[in-house]
């Protein structure tokens, strides 16, 4: 007797046909919010923080796009079983051999570029996506982003520490690249990208021949800077707050931000960004930003048993900034102690 062709696929090739399949039918529902992050199997809890923040937060629908490498099926499992019916969740193989030949100095991961590579191929066509870095808690609805203007291909916050190309913190070629030191510059862990827009302008291999030419200290982000030379649409810092917002001696966003949006940073924020800073990662032991409980109370719903880690070099740096009063916080910050998700009724 003839059997099909689906019957004569192994189980492992039939997940994958069926994942392809899947991926076909969301990402070609324009009515979806379509949002990417980047994350191997070392950061499988800070994807499903993330998904988890989504899901409590969005009233449309969402899609999370997961590139990342190493994932097994039970970290894949584990990881749609925090999503919803409206909050959906793929993970998207990344082959590091395939783009071996990226440079990246200072040993970054791979997954530091998955940001500039997945615009270039791997988005759909004709949409709006939002990038997230993975360790990032959403706190309110991101409709705004999804309906706003955008003028250029790319939409992001400024930096709180390096608002300003020349602000002397590392070293950039701004000089050699003949950008002027009072461009704008943007902060990576959140992007707001014209899919369309973006490829027209060619930005992935103009970034990653940037990469190619200098030796970066903040990689994709200073070549992403670069490249856009200040030509991006400016969102309000509350859909990226980041630990540098805080930290009164360390924020030059005070040079390019209006007190009121620097205030709903602090006090409001849409998106929580923890990236590396004095604070440490919420995840970390002896963490210190305050408002750190909403990654880890999401955490312990979504994986009970998992364990805070020790950076070592982390609390150390961070142990040297309060000795030297690096890291005094604004007065403001006090006030996210009390910050909850804002979670929408379904």
């Amino acid at each position: 007797m003839s059997r099909s062709f689906v019957e004569l696929l192994r189980p492992s090739q039939f997940r994958v046909l069926v994942r392809q399949s899947l991926q076909l039918v969301i990402l070609t529902n324009i009515d979806q919010h379509l949002l990417y992050t980047a994350a191997d199997k070392n950061y499988v809890l800070q994807a499903k923080v993330l998904l988890s923040s989504l899901v409590r937060t969005q009233p449309e629908p969402t899609h999370l796009l997961v590139f990342g490498s190493r994932w097994d099926e039970r970290m894949r499992a584990d990881l749609q079983k925090c999503a919803s019916d409206s909050v959906t969740v793929e993970v998207r193989d990344v082959d590091p051999v395939r783009h071996s030949d990226i440079r990246l100095t200072n040993g970054f991961p791979l997954a530091t570029a998955y940001n500039i590579l997945a615009p270039n191929s791997e988005l759909p066509a004709g949409v709006r996506a939002l990038y997230l870095d993975a360790d990032v808690v959403v706190r309110k609805d991101l409709t705004e982003l999804f309906r706003a203007d955008m003028k250029s291909p790319v939409g992001a916050v400024l930096d709180a520490h390096v608002s300003l190309m020349g602000i002397p913190s590392m070293w950039r070629p701004w000089r050699e690249e003949k950008i002027d030191p009072n461009t704008p510059y943007l902060n990576t862990g959140a992007l707001l990208v014209d899919v369309d827009a973006w490829r027209e302008a060619d930005l992935t291999t103009r970034v990653l021949s940037m990469l190619s030419k200098y030796d970066l200290p903040c990689v994709d982000q200073d070549a992403l800077n670069l490249v856009l030379r200040g030509d991006f649409d400016r969102l309000r810092p509350a859909f990226n707050s980041m630990p540098y917002h805080l930290m009164k001696l360390l924020r030059n966003a005070d040079l390019v931000e209006s007190y009121e949006d620097l205030n709903e940073a602090i006090i409001d924020p849409t998106v929580l960004h923890f990236h590396r800073s004095f604070l440490g990662k919420p995840w970390t032991r002896w963490a210190t930003h305050p408002a750190r409980h909403l990654w880890t109370d999401l955490a312990d719903v979504a994986s009970p048993k998992w364990n805070r880690t020790i950076d070592a070099m982390g609390t150390a740096r961070g142990i040297a900034a309060r000795i030297a009063k690096m890291s005094v916080l604004d007065d403001r910050a006090s006030q996210m102690k009390a910050l909850s998700l804002v979670e929408v009724t379904k």
